[in-house]
């Protein structure tokens, strides 16, 4: 009889013998797969080696992790621990109590440390997350975001070194096993990542007339992932992929929330979560703006069922009632309609009543499981045109049609693809004369029907009733694709290479306050560079000079990366001098004049400006 199968996760310990001659024992966290038949190695850990007596050694120093209840240092304006508070570390094997004399970098770590404070990322981060055994939570995420944000996303075994830089107190300094513990636990909890959702949403979208939502793929290498799945790949590398979809506000230019998905599943497919989601958040009635992948009418009846404002693109043919508008209305756009912020496009909007269907689940007094039931819901149809998009769409289809053509008259049609011998027969007519020679022509009826709807596009929206307003929240939507950007390049979003499932959520948690931070240097800087070397009415403010001043600094925020700006001021160095003789003395570095105006107007608050 063959011995039962015994599921669930287990640990083992094995000893391993490596080509040196080293027996190292290794503690491995299995679980059985009846699949394949196989244990599944989910975490392997090297507790020590063996010595000649066979007794196990630990393999290398690790830090002790810091207590609950751990007294705070003295505050001083030297150095920042892993909570970006300021304090120095004291150094137990001196004669001075007080500490000793450091030099370390300070300038970016304080501006970090000013922008978790001004934009609320740290107060919200503390209130969602609970004191935990190895310390404040909300610190340590702080602080492995701060090192993303410093570093441009580099990897975590790289953060010990950074943190000796730029002066973390040893004891508060972050290991790579702490930042797995740290990604662990907030993958395990929910409530946590949720709680802070609600949080943030309270603060930055309480007066928000617009929240955007997207999607992206992140691409991974793990084969452990249940999410990752082969699917339409946004950055093309034919890697499995994850759907990191996001909430993000549009007045505010801040992510709020974000969940993810199977990388499979089409855009469409999620909206109904969605709006449940958007529902926990307690928003109060914002506008819902997407793109075009996540319309389709069965999601406009969610909308009107939901009572959710909302702003979608769709495209002509996203239904029969779009077709129509666009037959009935595309010739009225002219000269009148053109947009005032944008002259390269026009348009106008027209009110429509499709009429939409759904079953329906449940009994009701007034209706059935199962019947169909029909809406008629009012809809504001936007309807858009791009002069450039025409004139370009229109020159690349008469270069197609002409290629085409020639190839025909050429006597050479048999080398068409099926594709291209359809498209052929579509646009041209060719016959054969007598003495041999092809001629095609165009069919200029289907041309032109074809014409018609080149650099056209439209949004619907039970709430926007103008085109100009319609544009506005298209292009202020596009600001998330910035943000995902941002994401992968900054934020080590870039193809993770995690192996389980909740530690990579947790993981892209801090991502997400990481990102919060960046798209909070990205709104300030580009709010300054608006008014830099403008006349305000002000007499002080409109002296010569100091608009000078302003154009200066405003073409070298033209030139340099937010990541450059960072950097650039992470050469202010801070001194702190300790002596028999003296107290405790702090020395920052000097800034230029341009240095001391980007921080004056960046509304910034710390050490590095002038007493």
């Amino acid at each position: 009889m063959a011995r039962p199968i015994v599921g669930g996760t287990r640990e083992n310990i094995v000893k391993q013998k490596r080509a040196n001659g080293i027996v190292y024992v290794i503690k491995r966290t299995v679980n059985y797969d009846p699949e394949t038949r196989r244990n599944k190695v989910l975490k392997t850990e090297i507790i020590g080696k063996l010595d000649a007596d066979g007794n196990v050694v630990p393999t290398r120093f690790k830090a002790p992790s810091v207590k609950p209840g751990l007294a705070s240092k003295e505050k001083t304006s030297c150095g920042q621990n892993a909570s970006g508070s300021n304090s120095v570390a004291a150094d137990s094997g001196s004669n001075i109590p007080e500490g000793r004399t450091r030099r370390f970098h300070y300038g970016m770590m304080s501006l970090l440390e000013w922008a978790g404070k001004a934009s609320g990322i740290d107060d919200d981060l503390k209130k969602a997350m609970p004191e935990h055994e190895s310390g404040s939570l909300a610190e340590r995420i702080i602080a492995i975001a701060r090192f993303w944000i410093a570093t441009g996303g580099d990897t975590l075994p790289n953060m010990y070194a950074w943190q000796i830089k730029h002066g973390i107190e040893e004891e508060n300094m972050i290991s790579e096993d702490l930042c797995r513990k740290v990604f662990d636990l907030l993958g395990i909890h929910e409530d946590y990542l949720q709680t802070f959702f609600q949080i943030r949403a309270a603060r930055v979208g309480d007066d928000d007339e617009g929240i955007a939502y997207d999607s992206s793929t992140v691409s991974t290498y793990s084969g452990q992932l249940r999410q990752a799945r082969y699917g339409f790949n946004k950055d093309g590398d034919k890697l499995p992929t994850i759907k990191l979809i996001t909430f993000y506000s549009l007045n505010n230019d801040q992510p709020i929330a974000f969940h993810t998905q199977p990388g499979n599943l089409p855009d469409v497919t999620c909206v109904e979560n969605a709006i449940k989601h958007l529902n926990f958040l307690n928003m109060k009635g914002p506008l819902f703006v997407t793109d075009n992948g996540f319309y389709s009418q069965e999601n406009i009846v969610r909308y009107t069922k939901a009572s959710i404002k909302y702003q979608t693109r769709v495209t002509v043919r996203g239904g029969q009632w779009i077709k129509n508008a666009v037959d009935q209305n595309i010739d009225k756009i002219g000269a009148n309609n053109i947009i005032s912020f944008d002259r390269d496009v026009s348009g106008l909007t027209v009110v429509v009543k499709p009429e939409l269907s759904y079953q329906a689940k449940y009994d009701t007094p007034s209706q059935k499981k199962g019947d169909i039931i029909k809406l008629k819901p009012r809809i504001y149809l936007s309807i858009l045109r791009s002069d450039t998009k025409y004139r370009e769409d229109k020159r690349l289809l008469i270069e197609k049609i002409c290629s085409l053509k020639q190839v025909i008259e050429d006597g050479r049609e048999n080398e068409f693809s099926e594709t291209e011998l359809k498209t052929a027969e579509h646009f041209l007519t060719w016959s054969r004369k007598r003495n041999g020679k092809i001629t095609a022509s165009i069919k200029d009826d289907v041309f032109k029907q074809h014409e018609k709807y080149f650099g056209v596009f439209c949004y619907a929206s039970n709430k926007v009733k103008d085109p100009a307003s319609a544009l506005k929240f298209g292009r202020k939507r596009e600001h998330i694709e910035d943000m995902f950007e941002l994401f992968k390049q900054k934020a080590e979003g870039s193809k993770p290479r995690v192996h389980d499932d909740d530690r990579f959520r947790g993981r892209l948690f801090v991502q997400f306050i990481a990102l919060c931070y960046l798209d909070f240097f990205y709104k300030r800087i580009g709010d300054m560079k608006k008014t830099l070397g403008k006349p305000n009415g002000d007499a002080r403010h409109d002296l010569k000079e100091n608009l000078d001043d302003e154009r200066t600094l405003l073409n070298w925020l033209i030139n340099v990366s937010l990541h450059d700006i960072l950097q650039w001021f992470d050469a202010v160095d801070l001194i702190t001098f300790v002596g028999k003789r003296h107290n405790r003395i702090s020395a920052v570095t000097e800034t230029t004049k341009r240095d001391r105006l980007f921080l004056q107007k960046l509304g910034y608050y710390g050490g590095m400006m002038p007493n």
